[in-house]
């Protein structure tokens, strides 16, 4: 006798509802947690329980009581970044626990407001057990800030060698010669460059350096004025990118890009070519001087 499979029992999909008793959760345990002393709140009697009162949040924070009491509750409320940034230095919460705060809450995690562009030594030494891979770090603006050796032989020492304002990579494509040879494909690196340049203009129109590197380019390339003009916005993709090298002669890469988790605003472009192939041999001769 046939009979009738019972229901699947397939998990419900994850709604808001824990993502806020989450954050209420979070929020709770950072302010049983804090240090009443470290707050600059006037001393007060004894306390029944360690931290912070939600009152005293409340006061530190400028968000009301009833406001942040329904926050820990969970409820159903919308919480915007001024809220949550203003409970972080309440909370004292370092960036760790502030990006955590803003994840629980579902919004965009802020940078710090000051960026470090020094490059983690553990990189520096990863970049060189890339090798006879070329590799490269760079922020937002294209500027160059650590290479290997494999990517000094493609460029030469002199580019890498250049001033910081220079040594960028938007820069060096349309304004120095030796790109242009080294690169058969010019114009069409060049056009996604620039695409992918003004895509990265949402996040540092505020950056003093990003207005320096587009004034600059716009007042001396031609090319790049027509290009920006057009106001293409293009994001980054896994590709291969073609050389002709005067020492070794034409080969190919793929390249793909990396962001560094500990500062999302750096990135690590790293180019591999097909194992066995006439590029790898070739790569590899430019490189280490061998096949």
């Amino acid at each position: 006798m046939p009979t009738t499979p019972p229901p699947e029992t397939t998990p419900p999909p994850p709604t808001k509802d824990h993502g806020r008793k989450a954050l209420g959760a979070f929020l709770r345990s950072r302010r049983e947690r804090a240090d009443p002393a470290h707050t600059g709140l006037p001393p007060g009697g004894r306390r029944r329980t360690p931290g912070l009162r939600r009152e005293e949040v409340s006061l530190l924070s400028g968000v009301s009581l009833t406001w942040y009491t329904w926050l820990e509750q969970g409820r159903d409320i919308n919480v915007s970044p001024q809220i949550l940034l203003a409970l972080t230095r309440a909370l004292q919460l370092d960036e760790v626990e502030r990006a955590h705060l803003f994840r629980l809450a579902g919004l965009p995690v802020p940078e710090p407001a000051e960026r470090s562009f020094d490059v983690p030594a553990a990189v520096r030494t990863f970049l060189d057990t890339l090798m006879p891979n070329p590799a490269f770090v760079i922020d937002r603006c294209f500027d160059i800030l650590a290479w290997n050796r494999a990517q000094e032989r493609i460029l030469g020492s002199a580019l890498l060698d250049r001033p910081r304002r220079e040594r960028n990579s938007v820069w060096m494509l349309f304004r120095e010669p030796l790109l242009r040879r080294l690169m058969p494909e010019w114009e069409a690196e060049a056009r996604w460059l620039a695409g992918l340049l003004r895509q990265q203009a949402a996040y540092e129109l505020d950056n003093p350096r990003f207005t320096e590197l587009v004034d600059e380019l716009l007042a001396t390339s031609p090319e790049f004025a027509a290009l920006w003009k057009d106001h293409d916005v293009v994001e980054f993709r896994s590709s291969v990118r073609r050389y002709d090298h005067p020492a070794v002669g034409a080969f190919e890469v793929s390249y793909v890009r990396m962001a560094l988790e500990e500062a999302p605003w750096l990135s690590m472009i790293c180019h591999f070519p097909e194992p066995g192939s006439a590029a790898e041999a070739r790569l590899r001769e430019l490189v280490t001087g061998s096949r």
